[in-house]
Order: C-alpha cells, then structure tokens, then sequence
C-alpha cells in the first residue's frame, strides 16, 4: 500500500475535523452571511424584475375609475386582490372620450366568493378585445385569434391547465390557456373576453347583496392613453374637476411605478448597507476566531516547524482551512435559500404587496454564484492576519513553542 502523501489541504482537513465545534461555529458564520447575501440579492432583483414586469404590462397611461376605489384598483393590479366596483355605461362612453384622451378601453373586474358556487376567491378581469390594448397583445401570445366566448385565460399562479374546467358563480368555463408569470395580480387573476366577462356579472348579480342595475354597459375601469406631450398631473385634475358630479377618480400608471421604485430603491439601499455591514461582520469575527485558533495551536505550528515544514507550508494550511470553511458555509446557505425561500415565492409575492417576479434560471444561477464567491473570500479574508503571523514564526520560537 502506497505512502498518503500529507499535503497542506490533507493537514487542514484532519485540523478541522478535530475541532468540531470550532468548525461548525465557523461554517455557519459563513452560511449565515451566504444565506444573507444570495437571499438579500434575489429578493433585490426579483422586485426590479418585478418593477420592469408592472411597467411593461400596465401599458396604458391612466386608469379611470369610480372615485374612491382608486387603491382597489392598484391592489387588483399589483396583488389580484378580489374586488367589484363599476359605473354605468352611459358615463363610462363620456369617459373614453374625454378631452386629451386618445385612445380608451373598457375593462370590467368581478371578485368572485368563496362558496359553493366558485372554485375560489378571485379577480376576474373582463376585457374588450375591440379596443384594448393593454391586455390583449399579451394575452395574444397565447391565444393567437383571440379569447373566444364562455372560456378563460388563468394567472401563472391558478392551479389549472389548458383543457380544464372552472366554475364562477355556478357558470362552469374552460380554460383556453395560462399565462406566463409576470410578479403582478395578474398572475391570481381570471381573465374574459367583455361578452363572458358581462355574463359573469349577470351570474354575480344573483349571489350579490347588491344586484348590479347596469350588467349591460357597467364598466370598472378604463385604461386610456393621453395624447403626446401632454401633461399626465393636469389631464388627471381637469378630468376628476369636470366629472366631478359623477364621482371620478384618476390613477396615474407612471406615478404608481415612480412611488413604487421610489419606496423600492430606498428598501434596496437598506438591503445593500445591511448585506456589507454583515460581511465585515462576518469577516471580524472570523478574523478573531482565527486569531484566538492560532494562539492556541502556536505548539502545534511549532512542531510543524521542528519537523521541517517550510513557513509558506504553514501559511497554506492556514488558507486551506479558511477555504474549506468558507467553501462548507458557502454552499450550505446557498442550499438553506433554495430548501426554504423557493418554495414560499408565491407567499412572498402576496405578502410584500407589489410585483415580485424570480429572474429567469440562467439570471438565478449568476447571482447564486456571484453570492457563493461573495461568501467564499469571507474565510481566506479573515485568515490573512494568521496566516501572516504563522509565516513570520521563525525556527527559534518554534523550538520554544515545543
């Protein structure tokens, strides 16, 4: 049997395993701080990604609404929280041609109940495909020619398929096809052509405290685009000012993505700050522990010495030990991420309340590995001191070390 040659990495190994304890105070230092970073990262992109999602798909300007139900329409956009409101058609032909408008559509939102008679508690967004323009190029992306009558397109989120069934209000539709993930409501969202969308309302009216008086021309929201070089603030006061009998509300789409990056870049900022006040952290108390380690294991190094280790073999073996640490902790948080933050994204997407989309596999295995070479450097980093005072040892103290 051949001779185990005892390299410098062989030496650490066997240093850290006779230390247990020690070791496993270190490696979860470094798996904290890798956890920290690869989770503090993908939270960070997966709200940009988000942010850019919500710009892309609102597509229109503003929305008008019936005043007052002005959040209830930002919440049905960003967080598809389930929520009916309308007003009539008459005012709703007045709105889309309203002065500065220059092209309008209707959409309609029902929420459906949680009873019996709906598979469970959504938004359910009805869309008019004659004049839209916000919904309808995207959802043409999977339903080339259009939504046909009396069939739906689900969220990335709803738990059904092409081909399957789903019931509203006692009404049983089939599902046409489901859409990509977006971070937004959208993706718990249940959407219809104007025609289902109108007969839904119909059937909601039957189970509804309140019967609805208009199902023919109630409209809940209408997106429109106001004409080039016009100011956005001023078309919104002037029309909530001129329908003011009629109880109309403006929401700014651009000023609704502003406040959210505003608020979004200062969270960020926040998680950028906390995520190096870790790492030196984490690279301190490393550098103490080695610090500490070295003391306690001058005889060890001493005997190193005696027995005609050289001061850059002693120095190695201090890097390797930090490497392998590091190394153990790296991949340990980064496996903690994907075993408990995976799974939740659809929880952490509802319970933040804006648009939270995870980046794509290839963008995701970047900023894994970026956040495993973060957190690797933390131990050879903090070892540097170390192993420096190791290599100074000379011949002479290591023979009063023994």
């Amino acid at each position: 049997m051949g001779k185990r040659r005892l390299t410098s990495r062989a030496i650490a190994v066997q240093n850290l395993r006779r230390r247990p304890m020690r070791t496993l105070c270190m490696v979860s230092f470094v798996a904290l701080l890798s956890f920290v970073v690869s989770g503090g990262s993908l939270f960070s992109y997966s709200l940009l990604n988000g942010a850019r999602s919500m710009s892309a798909r609102l597509g229109a300007d503003a929305l008008i609404v019936p005043l007052g139900y002005e959040k209830n329409a930002e919440g049905a956009l960003l967080r598809g929280e389930p929520s009916t409101f309308y007003f009539s058609g008459e005012l709703s032909e007045r709105l889309m041609h309203a002065e500065g408008v220059v092209r309008a559509s209707p959409q309609l939102f029902i929420a459906s109940f949680n009873s019996s008679h709906c598979a469970f508690p959504a938004q359910l967004i009805g869309y008019d495909p004659r004049t839209d323009f916000t919904i309808g190029p995207w959802l043409e992306e999977k339903m080339p020619g259009g939504l046909p009558d009396g069939e739906v397109v689900v969220g990335n989120l709803v738990s059904r398929k092409r081909g399957d069934d789903i019931t509203f209000f006692g009404r049983t539709y089939r599902v046409a096809g489901r859409l990509d993930k977006t971070g937004m409501g959208f993706d718990t969202s249940i959407f219809l052509n104007m025609n289902t969308a109108r007969a839904a309302l119909a059937d909601y009216s039957q189970y509804a405290e309140k019967p609805v008086t208009d199902v023919g021309g109630a409209v809940s929201s209408i997106t429109v685009d106001i004409k080039d070089g016009a100011d956005h603030s001023k078309f919104a006061r002037e029309t909530r000012e001129y329908f003011k009998g009629d109880l109309v509300g403006v929401v700014l789409t651009q000023t609704m993505i502003d406040n959210i990056s505003k608020d979004l870049g200062a969270f960020l900022s926040i998680v950028t700050v906390l995520m190096a006040a870790l790492w030196a952290l984490d690279v301190g108390v490393l550098a103490i522990l080695f610090t500490v380690t070295f003391n306690e294991r001058r005889r060890e190094f001493g005997i190193y010495r005696v027995l005609g280790a050289t001061r850059r073999k002693l120095r190695w073996i201090i890097l390797s030990e930090s490497c392998a640490v590091s190394v153990a902790g790296a991949v340990a948080g980064v496996f903690s991420l994907c075993f408990f933050v995976f799974p939740f994204a659809p929880l952490i997407s509802r319970t933040i309340g804006t648009a939270y989309l995870q980046p794509s596999p290839e963008v995701l295995s970047v900023i894994l590995l970026a956040s495993l070479l973060v957190s690797f450097v933390t131990g050879p980093v903090a070892s540097i001191n170390s192993a420096a005072a190791i290599g100074r040892m000379s011949a002479c103290e290591a023979l009063k070390e023994v």
